[in-house]
């Protein structure tokens, strides 16, 4: 039984098989009663620097750019003594195909 869909790491030539967060939010939410709780699994984004997390529990969205922003609730031991290490933002990016036309602009022109 699944507990949980991963969603594919941000590495090159993968962006075919990635889907955008909202993609992902939008199917979760769409499986959610169908099955039992315990049958349900769980879509997640392995967001770089905090690890898997539910599509979800994101702090921020710039669904235009295609950028969420995403914090920890653990320190690791390098990070005993950050105290931003809570706070700080982390960045996970949107496949470019599924942006509207003004936000792969935007990534066109930097």
């Amino acid at each position: 039984m699944p507990y949980y869909l991963y969603m594919c790491d941000m590495i090159p030539f993968s962006e075919h098989w990635r889907l955008a967060v909202w993609e992902a939010q939008r199917l979760q939410h769409a499986i959610m009663g169908y099955l039992p709780g315990f049958a349900t699994p769980r879509i997640v984004c392995d967001v770089p620097y905090v690890g898997k997390r539910w599509v979800h529990q994101l702090a921020d969205y710039d669904r235009e750019r295609g950028i969420s922003y995403w914090t920890k609730n653990y320190r690791t031991g390098l990070e005993a003594a950050d105290p931003d290490a809570l706070t700080r933002r982390y960045e996970y990016y949107d496949p470019i195909y599924t942006l509207p036309e003004s936000g792969q602009e935007w990534w066109r022109s930097h």
